[in-house]
C-alpha cells in the first residue's frame, strides 16, 4: 500500500469517524442535560422562592419591633387603650388622620404591605387602624386568650394565597397598651414577578385544592398529580393536550398553612431547544470534519511528491552520489526541507573531502607520536574501564618484559604487577572514585625501584574514561639519596662525636684515678673491690655512649615498622645530652647544649601513639628537626615543646620552639638541598630536604610555619597503614 492510500485510509479514521461518534454522542448529552438543566432551573427558583420567604419573615419581625419603640406610637396606643370609649367619634376621626399618615409613611419607608394597630381592650385587643389591603385584617385579636405570648409569627390561609402575620406587643410605662400587625399576602401579585421573569407557572395547593395557580387550565392536571404522586420532586404531567415538565415540593408554615408548591413549564420548549441545538451541533460537527478532510486530500499530492523526490535523492546519496539535488517548487516548510536537504548534501560532500584530506594528516601525525612515544626513557601503560592494558610504550616491554600476548589483560594479573596486586588496585579504584592524580612513591620490583604516577583522563563530561601509568625507574635517585643521608648523617656523627668526648672524658678521669689508687697497693680487699666496682660501672657508661653514637651511624634499612615517635624522641634527646633530667611533674627533659638550657616539653597525655614508619629514617628526622630548633634558640634559654595528634586519617606531630625563626624569603628555601641559615658554616643544608624526601617515602607530609624573631613550628603528618607503600 502506498503512501497516499495510507493517508487517505489514516485522514478517515482518525478524523471522520472520531468527530462523528462525538457529535452524536454529544448530542445524546445535550438532549438528557437539557430536560435536567430545566429541572435544576426550576429547583433553583424554588430556593429563590424559599429564601425570600424567610428573609420577610425575618425583616417583618425586625420592623415590628422598631416601629414598637417609637415614642408617638407608644403614647398614642396608650392613650386609645384607656380613653377610647372616652372620646367622641369626630376627635377620633381627626386623631386617626395623622396616626394613619405616620404608619403609612412607615409602610412606604420599609416596603411593607400591611401595617395594622390593635389597642388593648376588656376582652382582647381591638383594631384601632391600618394601610395596606385590609381583607383579612381581624376586628380584635387575642379575643378569648389575654395570656399569649404576642411576639408570634402566623401563616392563614385563603382562597386566594397564603398570608404572613407578624404580631409584636406595644409597651408603655412596662405596662402591654396594645399590639401592631404586619401582613404580607403569597398570592397572584407575588407568584405573578417570578412567572413573568422566568417564564414559568406557579400554583400553591393546600389540601388537594389549587388555591393560586398561574395558569387556571392546569388545575385540574395539577391538583391530581398532587393526588397520585409518592414524594418525587421531579416530574412530567399532560394537561389536556399540554406536556409539562414540573418541579414540587411541600410546605408547612402553619397548621392551616400546609400544601405542594409546583413549579412546571411546558416540555415542548424543553424539546424544542434542545433538539434544535443538536442539529446545529451536528452540523457544526460535519463541517468541522469535512474542512480539514478536504483541505488534506488537497495537499497530499504535493506532500507526497516531494516526499518521493526526497526519498530519490537521500537513496542517491545513500550510494555516494552527492551530486543529486532536489528541486525546490514553493517556499513552504516542504521547500525549507528541500533547500535544507541540498544544503546537508552539499555540505556532506564538502566534509567528506576535509575529512579525507584531516585522516591523511592524521594518520602521519600518528606515526611521528608513536615514534616519540616509543622512545621516551620512561615506562608508560594505559588502562581502560575493565583496568585492562590497552597500550604500552615498547620502553616497558623491553624494561618490564611485558609481551603483546598481555595487552588486553588485567594490569593486576600481568607480572611484576601482580606481586603488588593490593596496592596497584587499590589506587586505581580511587583515581575511578575520586578522579585525582595519585603517586606511590618508591615500589620494588626486583632490584629496580620506580616512582608510579597515575594520571585520570577525563572526557568533555568529565567522565573517566582510562588511566595513564608512568613509572619512573628511581633505583639511581635513590641511592644518590642514600648517600646524601650517610653523608649528612656523618655529619651529624661529627658533631656529636665532639659533644661527647667531653662526656667521655669524665668517666675516664674516674677509671684512671681508680687505677692509679689500685696499683698502689695501699687499698684493703674491701676497698679494691667497691674501686673496681666503680670502674666497671664508668666503662659500661662509656660503652653506653659508643653504642648509641654507633647505632645513630648504621646505614638506614628503611623497613616500614609498626614503632613509638614517643620512644625514638627520647632516645634522640639522650644523643644530644646523656645527662639529659627528666622532670615527671612537668613532663620536660631538661638538657645542655652548647652551654645553654633548653627545656624540651614533650606532651603525650599519656596516650599510646604508634606509626608506620622506618625507625632509623623517623630517628634521622627527629634528629635534623631537633637539632635546628636547639640551633635556633641563640644564646638564650630555649624551650622545645613536641606534641601529638591523632586524626582520622593519621598521626601528627608538632616540634615548636621559640627561636630566632625564618624569614620570609628564607622560608622559601628552607627544603631546597645545601641551603643553610648556620653562619658558622658547619650545617650541610642538607638536612631539612632529606627530611622531606624520606618522609614522602612514607606518603607522609612535612610543613614549617615560621616568623622571624618569633620561633618556628614543624608539621610532621603520617598516614594511616593504609596509604603507606612498602
Amino acid at each position: 500500500m502506498n503512501l497516499r492510500k495510507k493517508l487517505l485510509i489514516s485522514s478517515f479514521f482518525t478524523i471522520l469517524i472520531p468527530m462523528l461518534i462525538i457529535g452524536l454522542y454529544g448530542a445524546y448529552l445535550l438532549y438528557r442535560n437539557t430536560e435536567i438543566s430545566q429541572w435544576e432551573f426550576l429547583e433553583s427558583i424554588k430556593k429563590n422562592i424559599e429564601t425570600e420567604i424567610t428573609e420577610i419573615e425575618n425583616k417583618y419581625l425586625v420592623q415590628a419591633k422598631e416601629l414598637t419603640d417609637y415614642d408617638y406610637l407608644r403614647n398614642k396606643v396608650y392613650v386609645y387603650s384607656k380613653y377610647w370609649d372616652k372620646m367622641s367619634e369626630s376627635i377620633i376621626d381627626y386623631d386617626l388622620t395623622s396616626f394613619k399618615d405616620f404608619i403609612e409613611k412607615k409602610a412606604l419607608l420599609n416596603n411593607i404591605e400591611t401595617i395594622a394597630v390593635y389597642r388593648k381592650g376588656i376582652s382582647g385587643f381591638n383594631y384601632v387602624s391600618s394601610v395596606g389591603p385590609v381583607d383579612y385584617l381581624p376586628d380584635v385579636l387575642f379575643q378569648t386568650d389575654m395570656s399569649s405570648n404576642y411576639r408570634q409569627v402566623i401563616y392563614k390561609r385563603y382562597y386566594d394565597g397564603i398570608y404572613l402575620r407578624v404580631v409584636y406587643p406595644i409597651f408603655s410605662n412596662g405596662r402591654l397598651v396594645g399590639l401592631i400587625l404586619l401582613m404580607k399576602g403569597y398570592n397572584d401579585s407575588y407568584f405573578s414577578k417570578y412567572t413573568s421573569a422566568y417564564n414559568i407557572d406557579i400554583a400553591v395547593v393546600s389540601k388537594g385544592v389549587a388555591i393560586f395557580n398561574s395558569n387556571r387550565d392546569t388545575d385540574e392536571a395539577v391538583e391530581q398529580l398532587i393526588a397520585t404522586i409518592d414524594r418525587k420532586s421531579r416530574v412530567n404531567f399532560n394537561s389536556n393536550t399540554e406536556s409539562y415538565t414540573a418541579f414540587i415540593f411541600s410546605y408547612h408554615l402553619g397548621e392551616s398553612a400546609v400544601g405542594e408548591l409546583v413549579l412546571y413549564k411546558e416540555r415542548i420548549n424543553v424539546l424544542f431547544q434542545s433538539g434544535f441545538v443538536v442539529q446545529k451541533l451536528l452540523l457544526l460537527v460535519i463541517v468541522c470534519v469535512m474542512i480539514p478532510v478536504v483541505t488534506f486530500f488537497i495537499k497530499e499530492i504535493r506532500l507526497i511528491k516531494a516526499i518521493n523526490s526526497i526519498v530519490d535523492a537521500t537513496e542517491n546519496v545513500s550510494r555516494g552520489n552527492y551530486n543529486s539535488q532536489v528541486e525546490i517548487n514553493s517556499n513552504d516548510e516542504i521547500g525549507i526541507l528541500s533547500r535544507n536537504f541540498n544544503l546537508m548534501v552539499m555540505a556532506l560532500k564538502k566534509n567528506k573531502n576535509e575529512l579525507q584530506t584531516q585522516n591523511m594528516e592524521l594518520a602521519q601525525k600518528n606515526i611521528y607520536i608513536d615514534a616519540v612515544f616509543q622512545s621516551l626513557q620512561i615506562n608508560i601503560i594505559i588502562v581502560d574501564k575493565q583496568n585492562k592494558i590497552q597500550v604500552v610504550s615498547k620502553n616497558t616491554k623491553s624494561r618490564l618484559e611485558l609481551s603483546e600476548e598481555q595487552i588486553g589483560k588485567k594490569i593486576f594479573d600481568v607480572p611484576p604487577f601482580n606481586n603488588k596486586k593490593d596496592i596497584i588496585e587499590n589506587t586505581i579504584k580511587q583515581i575511578w572514585n575520586d578522579r585525582e592524580f595519585r603517586r606511590l612513591y618508591s615500589i620494588q620490583f626486583g632490584s629496580t625501584s620506580y616512582e608510579i604516577d597515575f594520571y585520570p583522563v577525563s572526557e568533555e563530561d568529565n567522565e573517566i574514561n582510562a588511566v595513564v601509568i608512568i613509572l619512573n625507574n628511581i633505583t639511581e635517585r635513590m641511592e644518590m639519596e642514600r648517600a646524601l643521608v650517610r653523608s649528612d648523617r656523618l655529619a651529624s656523627v661529627g658533631q656529636l662525636a665532639a659533644g661527647l668526648a667531653h662526656e667521655i672524658n669524665n668517666p675516664m678521669s674516674i677509671i684512671l684515678n681508680h687505677v692509679q689508687l689500685l696499683k698502689s697497693g695501699k687499698l684493703s680487699e674491701e676497698e679494691e673491690k667497691r674501686f673496681m666496682g666503680r670502674v666497671e660501672i664508668e666503662i659500661n657508661r662509656v660503652s653506653h655512649l659508643i653504642n648509641n653514637l654507633l647505632k645513630f651511624s648504621r646505614e638506614d634499612i628503611s623497613r616500614l615498622e609498626l614503632i613509638s615517635p614517643e620512644e625514638i624522641i627520647k632516645e634522640v634527646i639522650f644523643l644530644f645530652d646523656p645527662k639529659a633530667v627528666f622532670d615527671s611533674v612537668n613532663d620536660l627533659y631538661g638538657i645542655v647544649y652548647k652551654s645553654k638550657k633548653v627545656n624540651i616539653f614533650l606532651m603525650n597525655n599519656q596516650n599510646v601513639i604508634k606509626i608506620f614508619c622506618a625507625r632509623d629514617s623517623f630517628k634521622q628526622i627527629i634528629l635534623n628537626i631537633l637539632k635546628n630548633s636547639l640551633e635556633s634558640c641563640g644564646s638564650m634559654d630555649g624551650i622545645i615543646r613536641i606534641s601529638f595528634r591523632v586524626l582520622p586519617v593519621g598521626v601528627e606531630i608538632n616540634i615548636a620552639d621559640n627561636g630566632n625563626g625564618i624569614s620570609e624569603s628564607d622560608l622559601e628555601r628552607v627544603f631546597d638541598p645545601f641551603f643553610s641559615q648556620q653562619k658558622s658554616g658547619k650545617g650541610t643544608g642538607l638536612g631539612l630536604s632529606l627530611c622531606r624526601s624520606m618522609m614522602h617515602r612514607f606518603d607522609g607530609s612535612i610543613n614549617i610555619d615560621s616568623t622571624e624573631n618569633s620561633g618556628t613550628t614543624v608539621c610532621l603528618f603520617f598516614p594511616v597503614k593504609e596509604n603507606i607503600h612498602e
